[in-house]
């Protein structure tokens, strides 16, 4: 599967709230996540656990850089996560360990997160599906919810979540400099 996708750091969340419910997005739940990232060779791969539901192995790559920018994922459902974090984490070994509570907004063909991770703060995300539109629909679709939440392109984001709590845990970041231009 694809998708178009950005994240940014949210200096003023309860602004971006207010303007994703005027923009008509659809709250659809909340939950904590632990996402545990296994060490591969390509890309990334990371096991989410969310209490009372299946856990999920992601595999994806994307882009390098800070626009938005295609993303590719396979996402297989997993019933007994302990064991498969078990078993990869034998085979492959951890590469780290994000947690985070994340609320879900639906609006069209995208998927806008407002993540509060631990030990770096609160961040964005928008994630539009490439799933009956074109990738050109999706891009202008992704450009049109980042006007409407009047994101600022300056604080987009080129790396995962684990990366900048590499970066933090390295003593590297600060909140004016989570970006690194690549």
């Amino acid at each position: 599967m694809q998708n178009i996708e950005i994240k940014t750091s949210l200096p003023n969340p309860e602004a971006t709230l207010n303007l994703i419910t005027q923009l008509g997005a659809k709250p659809t739940w909340v939950h904590q996540q632990r996402d545990v990232f296994f060490n591969v060779p390509a890309g990334y791969l990371k096991l989410r656990c969310v209490e009372g539901r299946p856990a999920e192995l992601i595999a994806y790559q994307r882009e390098p850089g800070t626009k938005p920018r295609p993303s590719d994922y396979d996402i297989a459902r997993c019933e007994d996560g302990v064991a498969l974090e078990t078993a990869l984490t034998r085979s492959l070994g951890i590469r780290g360990i994000v947690q985070k509570e994340r609320q879900l907004y639906l609006w069209q063909h995208t998927r806008i997160h407002v993540d509060q991770v631990r030990d770096l703060g609160t961040f964005l995300e928008l994630e539009t599906v490439v799933k009956g539109i074109s990738i050109a629909e999706a891009r202008a679709e992704t450009d049109q919810v980042i006007a409407a939440l009047a994101l600022d392109s300056d604080l987009f984001l080129d790396r995962p979540y684990l990366e900048l709590l590499d970066r933090e845990n390295s003593g590297v970041v600060s909140p004016s400099n989570l970006r690194q231009n690549s």
